[in-house]
């Protein structure tokens, strides 16, 4: 058992001369098909197995990988973690901290509604090829067209020094569906997908016939559409838009690395109030089925339900042992890695507003003759600052409170905070499923990629900047 093996290289070292050391086994199986303008264009299945030892020696850390179960390869990776961490402990800088009280027990095998395993390598191709068909066929004006499913189903087993023993599958699969359509000069690129973590039933259960062609006459609609108005403005935002803003914006800032190392709008903020007093913010991983889903994190932690705003005030972080311990909170199973290769750090799951009590037609009232941004395109923020930027496929000018001409090629920018403090009023609808993305962040190993989840209710806010392009 691989369990026991990394319990073995932990349990050998001297604990008068190591704080704190956790081994982590990875392993971890993908697939992705692609299908675009009729032909595959992308095959690939993949394993990868390997080993992430963290070690903590007076204050600093260290940390080795090795893509192997070899027991005398990992107690030499062992080793160079705690070689490398007592060197660094030399640095005046070296300070950091993890509890020693903190033992986790637990097993979480994947034990999916319908196993992706009984589906033929061509049943999958044939998923993608129905969406790209649809697409390709809607309208002479769509000129790229493309249908991807991906698979991901991996194993962590952790043990460190505080005697956490801790079996955890995760599983992500994903149907894509992505367009472009052409007229002249005027190109628009539209997507839509589902995703899950519990399995094959909600992939097959997805409806591509209907979201295939609302997708293909998105793309072909907007080439129509007027371009959007900029300038600072009233806006209602769709939980799509709403996942990615929260999640980014405020999300990232909630972290609590970014937070310990001053590098968020949110440090020495707990207390304080962030936003108007509609407004609660959460990040829950135990949901059951979402992308952003998980039991135990990449450090053994048993997952939870965080309350980051609560009634328009900061309330708490995301955090992993380390800054937990640092920041004095609790811990709340927010240690997340990419794969064996990168080391932990605190990371979001399902991030998204709690629902409000008024109806959409009482939000676009509110906002009065402006704009309705729909469906997230992504975006980007910086932390530290609070600016942010994110981009949408669509949406609506509003006149007198009702839906006007479409609008295309829009955005918005601004400060976090701005937002949640201008917020005029909140929605009692709530989609948490609205933005199954994936989130990057940079780490000392490099960047690393994971499945996520934003979501929340429509929401209208007030004196945004808007920017058309």
């Amino acid at each position: 058992m691989v369990l026991d093996v990394a319990r073995k290289v932990v349990d050998e070292i001297d604990r008068t001369q190591v704080q704190f050391l956790d081994v982590r086994t990875y392993r971890n199986e993908t697939l992705q098909l692609s299908v675009r303008k009729g032909d595959a264009n992308q095959i690939a299945n993949n394993q990868m197995n390997g080993v992430a030892i963290r070690a903590l020696v007076n204050g600093a850390w260290g940390f080795a990988s090795v893509a192997s179960e070899n027991l005398s390869e990992i107690r030499e990776a062992r080793d160079a973690a705690i070689k490398m961490a007592r060197g660094l402990s030399n640095k005046s800088e070296a300070n950091a901290e993890v509890t020693q009280d903190a033992a986790f027990e637990g097993r979480n095998e994947f034990t999916p509604d319908d196993d992706p395993k009984n589906y033929s390598f061509e049943e999958k191709m044939e998923l993608a090829q129905k969406v790209e068909t649809i697409l390709r066929e809607h309208d002479p004006s769509i000129i790229n067209s493309n249908g991807i499913y991906s698979e991901m189903v991996q194993r962590e087993e952790i043990a460190n020094t505080n005697g956490t023993n801790v079996v955890t599958d995760y599983a992500a699969l994903r149907l894509s569906g992505f367009a472009t359509s052409r007229r002249g000069d005027i190109i628009q690129n539209v997507s839509d997908s589902i995703a899950t973590s519990g399995g094959m039933k909600a992939i097959v259960d997805w409806n591509i016939e209907e979201h295939a062609t609302n997708l293909g006459k998105r793309a072909v609609d907007l080439l129509d559409a007027v371009n959007s108005p900029s300038g600072k403005m009233n806006v209602l935002l769709d939980p799509s838009i709403v996942g990615v803003y929260i999640h980014e914006a405020f999300g990232h800032a909630s972290e609590g690395d970014a937070v310990l190392d001053n590098r968020s709008v949110l440090t020495n903020q707990l207390g304080n109030t962030m936003a108007i007093p509609e407004v609660s913010v959460i990040d829950d991983p135990t949901l059951p089925g979402l992308r952003g889903s998980f039991k135990y994190d990449s450090e053994g932690t048993p997952t939870k339900r965080r309350q980051i705003i609560k009634d328009g005030v900061l309330v708490g972080y995301l955090n992993d042992l380390r800054t937990a311990t640092m920041l004095d909170q609790e811990i709340n199973g927010c240690g997340r890695a990419m794969d064996f290769r990168h080391t932990v750090m605190p990371r979001m799951g399902n991030t998204y507003i709690e629902q409000g009590d008024k109806k959409i037609e009482e939000l676009l009232e509110e906002i009065g003759n402006r704009v309705y941004l729909q469906y997230s395109y992504g975006g980007y923020v910086n932390p530290a600052t609070g600016e942010f930027f994110f981009s949408s496929q669509g949406g609506y000018l509003v006149e007198d409170g009702q839906l006007g001409k479409p609008i295309r090629n829009s955005g918005m920018s601004g400060m976090t905070l701005d937002v949640l403090k201008n917020t005029i009023g909140v929605g009692n609808d709530k989609d948490i499923d609205a933005f199954p993305g994936t989130c990057g962040k940079p780490s000392l190993t490099g960047p690393q990629m994971l499945p996520v989840t934003g979501g929340g209710p429509h929401i209208a806010a007030k004196d945004i900047n808007i920017g058309g392009r």
